[in-house]
Order: C-alpha cells, then sequence, then structure tokens
C-alpha cells in the first residue's frame, strides 16, 4: 500500500472515531466512540444521525455522572447497525441503580436495599402477572436500571395474587372438584334440570363468570341433571372379566332388569384408564333390543380363551382395561347411568378376577359401591351369559390327601388337647405347646393376662365349636407360612359338626340375641370368628386358596363385610 492510500484510509478511521458515526447506506450506521462523551453529546450526535437510542446506568464513582460506559448488548464501536436498531448506551452515576427484583419476595428485597441509603417502603398491589407475593414495580416514578440518589424516598410494590373463576367448562363434578380444591375455592353445587346435556356437567357459575376474582367466599356451581337417573331401574354393569396376569381376557356384560325391552344403541361404553379425566376409549353397542332379564356380554378381541369369545354378543379392540381403569355404561347424552369406580380413580380394586353384580342390584348406580360385587377366580368363566347368579353362601369343605407340611399344603387330622384363646389352640398331634396352632386370618380380643372386650365371648365360641367337634383338620396355606416368627403353626381349623350340628345364639353386650347360627357338617372356625364379629379380617390377599370357585380370602372380606352390616361383635 502507498503513502497516499496509507494517508486516506487514516483520515477515514480519524473521522470515525473522533466526528462520529458515518453512514454506509441510507438505512446503516457506523457506532461511534462514544469515550469521554457526556450524555447531552451523546443525544446531539444520536439525534443528528436519526439514530433510535436508550440510557442505562452503572454505578461508577470514578466517572463524571452521565459519562459513557459503553454499548449494551455486546456492541462496540465501529459496529455497522440498522437505523431501525435501538441502541442500548450504558452511563455512569455516583448512585445506586435499580436493579430487577423480578421473582423476589419482600424478605430478599429488604436484603438487597438495606445497605443502599435509599429510604423504602412496601406497598401491595393485586398483580396476576407476577408470581404471588413477589416484585411487582418501582412506585415514585421510578423504573428498573434508574439511579437514585441516597436519602431519596422509593416505594417498592409487591404483588399479590387473586384467584380468578376457572373455565370449568365441558368438566363433570370430579374433575371441577379436583379443580376448585386446587384453586382453593369454596363451593355449592346446584342443579338444572336438562335431558339433552351430560349430567354433572358445568353449566355456569351463579352470579359470576369466568374469569371473575374470587372473593374468599362460597361459589354456586350450576350443572346439569337429567331426570331419568333418578329411575327405579337401568340398565346394569352386571359382570366384570379379567382373565389375570399373562392375558388379555377381558369382558364386560350388561344386564337389563326392566319389564320390558331396551333398544341398546343408545348407550355406549367409556373406558377412561389408570386415572384420566379424558375417556381413553368409547365402544359403541350394536343396534338391537335387549329384552328384559336379558345379558349382553362385550368381550376384548385379542383375548385367547375360546369360550369366551363364543359367548360374546360384541367384539371389541378398545374393551381394554386393567385393575384400575373406569369403566361407564353412559346414554346417548353422554350420560352415565352406572360405573366401575369414579373418574380419575387410580386404585387397583377390580383386578385379575372375575366380579359379579349381586342378585339384589337391579339399578345402576352413578357412585362407585365396592359391595354391591360378589368376586370369584379370574377362570370362571360359567358365569357369563345368564344374570343374577346364586352366589354359594358357605365354603364347601375340600379333603386334601396331602400332610401339612407338604410343599403344595395339606392338612392333618387332629384331636382336641386344649384351647389356649379364640385364636389359639393346642391338638395332637403335632401341634402341642410352643408349636400349638395360631388360627389364620384372624387375631380374637385378648383374655390373658389383659381381658379385652369381646375376648371371652371369642374363647367361649372357639370353645363351644371345637368341644362339639366329631373331627377335626388342621389346614396349611403354603403361600402365607406353616409357622410364624414365634413358633406356633398357622392353621385353618376344619370341623365336622355332623348332620345335626348345632345351633348358637349369637349376642350382644347386652345379651340381646343378634343372630341365630344354625351349624352342621364341615364348618372352617377362622371364618365364623370373623362372620360374627369375634375379629376383623386378616386373611392374606397374596393367598391362593380356593373354595367354590372364590380365593378364600374374598370369603373373609365378605365375611368382616356382614358383621359389620349387622353390627356383631367388635362391630357393635
Amino acid at each position: 500500500m502507498n503513502i497516499k492510500k496509507i494517508s486516506k484510509y487514516l483520515l477515514v478511521l480519524f473521522a470515525l472515531l473522533f466526528i462520529g458515526g458515518c453512514q454506509n447506506n441510507s438505512n446503516e450506521y457506523t457506532l461511534p466512540d462514544l469515550s469521554g462523551k457526556s450524555k447531552s453529546d451523546i443525544v446531539t450526535l444520536l439525534d443528528e444521525a436519526e439514530m433510535k437510542y436508550e440510557f442505562s446506568y452503572i454505578q461508577d464513582e470514578d466517572l463524571a455522572a452521565d459519562t459513557f460506559v459503553e454499548y449494551g448488548n455486546d456492541l462496540e464501536a465501529l459496529d455497522i447497525v440498522s437505523k431501525d436498531d435501538l441502541i442500548s448506551i450504558v452511563l455512569s452515576t455516583p448512585n445506586f441503580v435499580l436493579p430487577d427484583l423480578t421473582g423476589m419476595n419482600q424478605g430478599e428485597i429488604l436484603q438487597l436495599f438495606i445497605s443502599t441509603g435509599v429510604n423504602f417502603s412496601f406497598e401491595m398491589e393485586v398483580n396476576n402477572d407476577v408470581t404471588d407475593q413477589t416484585f411487582s414495580k418501582y412506585g415514585n416514578e421510578y423504573s428498573i436500571g434508574d439511579p437514585i440518589a441516597s436519602g431519596a424516598n422509593l416505594t417498592i410494590y409487591i404483588g399479590f395474587n387473586t384467584t380468578k373463576l376457572p373455565d370449568l367448562t365441558g368438566m363433570l363434578v370430579g374433575q371441577i372438584e379436583r379443580v376448585l380444591i386446587e384453586e382453593q375455592i369454596q363451593y355449592s353445587f346446584e342443579y338444572v334440570i336438562d335431558d339433552n346435556n351430560t349430567e354433572d356437567m358445568f353449566v355456569e357459575y351463579k352470579d359470576f363468570e369466568i374469569g371473575d376474582d374470587y372473593n374468599d367466599e362460597a361459589i354456586v356451581i350450576v350443572l346439569y341433571q337429567n331426570t331419568f337417573t333418578n329411575a327405579d331401574s337401568s340398565l346394569i354393569i352386571s359382570k366384570y372379566i379379567d382373565g389375570g396376569e399373562g392375558t388379555s381376557d377381558q369382558a364386560i356384560e350388561i344386564y337389563n332388569p326392566t319389564n320390558s325391552a331396551v333398544d341398546l344403541k343408545d348407550y355406549h361404553i367409556a373406558i377412561y384408564e389408570n386415572g384420566s379425566f379424558e375417556v381413553t376409549y368409547n365402544i359403541p353397542l350394536t343396534d338391537i333390543s335387549l329384552g328384559a332379564s336379558e345379558t349382553y356380554v362385550i368381550a376384548n378381541k385379542a383375548s385367547s380363551n375360546g369360550d369366551l369369545l363364543r359367548k360374546a354378543d360384541l367384539i371389541s379392540d378398545n374393551l381394554v382395561f386393567n385393575g384400575n381403569d373406569t369403566i361407564q355404561l353412559r346414554y346417548k347424552n353422554n350420560t352415565y347411568i352406572d360405573t366401575i369406580y369414579h373418574i380419575g380413580n387410580r386404585d387397583f380394586v377390580f383386578d385379575n378376577e372375575i366380579f359379579v353384580r349381586k342378585a339384589e342390584v337391579v339399578s345402576g348406580t352413578r357412585e362407585f359401591v365396592f359391595n354391591q360385587w360378589t368376586a370369584y377366580i379370574p377362570t370362571y368363566i360359567d358365569v357369563l351369559g345368564t344374570h343374577p347368579i346364586t352366589a354359594p353362601d358357605k365354603i364347601t369343605y375340600d379333603f386334601i390327601n396331602r400332610d401339612f407340611y407338604d410343599p403344595l399344603g395339606g392338612m392333618d387330622l387332629v384331636t382336641l388337647v386344649k384351647i389356649n384363646d379364640g385364636d389359639t389352640a393346642s391338638f395332637n398331634p403335632g401341634f402341642l405347646d410352643n408349636e400349638r396352632v395360631r388360627f389364620l386370618g384372624v387375631d380374637t380380643p385378648e383374655t390373658y393376662p389383659v381381658q379385652d372386650p369381646w375376648g371371652p365371648e371369642a374363647k367361649s365360641y372357639t370353645t363351644l365349636i371345637l368341644n362339639s367337634a366329631i373331627e377335626i383338620y388342621i389346614q396349611s396355606d403354603p403361600i402365607l407360612g406353616y409357622k410364624e416368627n414365634y413358633g406356633r403353626h398357622l392353621g385353618l381349623i376344619w370341623v365336622n359338626l355332623g348332620e345335626n350340628g348345632l345351633t348358637i345364639n349369637i349376642l350382644n353386650s347386652d345379651d340381646e340375641v343378634m343372630r341365630t347360627e344354625h351349624l352342621n357338617g364341615w364348618i372352617l372356625l377362622n371364618y365364623h370368628l370373623v362372620l360374627n364379629g369375634y375379629s376383623y379380617n386378616y386373611y392374606g390377599s397374596e393367598s391362593r386358596l380356593i373354595f367354590d370357585n372364590r380365593y378364600l380370602y374374598r370369603w373373609f372380606q365378605d365375611a368382616q363385610l356382614f358383621a359389620q352390616e349387622n353390627g356383631l361383635g367388635i362391630h357393635e
């Protein structure tokens, strides 16, 4: 490069550095070096260039006030920018610069400001655009980034959120309650009759609108109500079939308990998976007339059990569920008239078994009631296609020709030696002293060293049964174990009371007869102790013992329910 070209280059550079930016074209601008320039000089220079700019401050006591420090946004002198850009310029100030307090609560702000020399105070204001109880804005016409002199007065506003009435459109009562509880809104419900809309669906807020401020008073929510859901009878879900782990053998049975035919095209099945509040599967029913006392079976297409598929009136890809999925029978306006679980359920109750609606249930329920069902083993599909069915009312004795300690479980014939308590006794041979039998599934009140309420009655009941026995067998349950930690055997006590048997009056604490029990043949003493309220049910659900196509632990559950419903013994 020759001398003339070098000199020309230096002159251009000098002009850029000390005179100001130059225009490269009609919409570009080269940023000048503003070192040492005051705010007024910068304003004059940039206004002449028709640039857009803004100022911010940084505390610096070594520079004169309002002196250029740097460009913001990572810009530097000689950078080429568009005239449409907003140029950020940082100036010096000896004063404290108001920081961005976004997201900070009052305590955090107090720690930041306490040593600044600024006189500050807090005020509250409604601001739903910030996190509750955090910085909202500066008062006294100050903004974030402004310098403020020591001794100046400053108001700092803390925003608090008001609850807005949420949009509940399309929601049913369960989801509505969940939303309102989360928002801590007090509420009550009113209903308006309308058979064209889904029962329990949101209509409106009474005297309020969606988005209104909530004032901590109870809000009335208006919901739809149908006339037909209060009818004495309707279609019901009569059976639930889950073929167990590792299978897709699933079915639902619908039953018509009314005295007239029902057109099934007006109904469908809705399934909510895993606690969902949105329907996962809808299964329309076929356009047929279901006669009085007739059943209609829907089966999963993937079922491997041919007998199950042959019993089906409808085979569907969408009949997919497990033990916690909500299943509803719905009418054409989408109102459910019967349900297994509530919407949002996550509890496993109906799982790997067959559940049959009890004969006395002749109408669908919008509230799931577990006690309306009887559980059977998952392979017992003989119950499909007929309803109601008669549930067994007595556990049938089933002799097992294996010893007590057999790995598969077995039973030993014994004779009574001593009754220790309502749930403990000694038998010969092999079940004596420290190896006596602790009755499986029960825990009767104590009689020694402390005498608990109903302890003597439980012992008297056990004594009467065992002393009346013609034969006694002790049966093991291999899954629950053969012995407990103290060395006592764990066993089921089968007692043969003979053809004539005996009659026992079950009394309450006032010696009034609550029920009369007629017993003969073989009975399971453990079960009857629960049935008459002398013990809660403690039979393990992991047990696989089966009697009359039902798991034994289900028999014990039903026994406790009976005692509770009749106020017997400890349930008085």
